[in-house]
């Protein structure tokens, strides 16, 4: 059932991402300024997968406030930015549900769990290799500053500065 219920979330994705995209595009059109929570788009593909908490917080975040208990609008200013974030957040959920479905269909009597642990492991691999690079990289970075330290410390060393002869016989009289 586990793929079924990805597709389902994938659609609801597309939906609210479609919703957020023509809220950027056309923002003054009337059918985009007030949703409707009883359309055949919102209670099969949004209402039916996400919790209402969620739906609400998500359409919070792109602009929209509840006015009734069947319609969300756009009350007030927008930010412009929290939109466009929240829409990549959404484009980016979409894919990995894309990608998570396209994995259990390749794997033969593949599930949705296995796939997901697969990729859990496979994620914290890569995240262990970037933390070990960074970490060897530092200390790199720290031994040729060091050595780097150490030869201008030598190289003030063992070159007297020019005035200092004559300082001396000075010091010296």
């Amino acid at each position: 059932r586990g793929g079924s219920v990805l597709r389902d979330l994938l659609r609801a994705l597309e939906v609210l991402e479609l919703l957020c995209v023509n809220l950027l595009l056309c923002p003054w059109r009337k059918e985009i300024r007030s949703l409707k929570t009883f359309t055949g788009n919102f209670v099969y593909y949004i209402q039916s997968v996400l919790p209402d908490d969620i739906v609400t917080t998500v359409l919070e975040k792109i602009g929209y406030t509840a006015t009734t208990a069947t319609e969300f609008s756009l009350v007030k200013k927008r930010n412009n930015e929290e939109t466009k974030q929240t829409a990549f957040e959404i484009f980016l959920a979409r894919i990995e549900c894309e990608t998570i479905l396209e994995l259990t269909s390749e794997e033969k009597h593949g599930s949705v769990e296995k796939t997901l642990q697969k990729r859990a492991q496979t994620h914290q691999h890569h995240q262990d290799k970037e933390d070990q690079t960074a970490q060897r990289e530092e200390a790199e970075s720290g031994e040729i500053k060091a050595v780097s330290e150490t030869k201008l410390c030598l190289a003030t060393q063992q070159q007297p500065p020019a005035h200092s002869h004559a300082s001396f016989e000075a010091a010296r009289s």
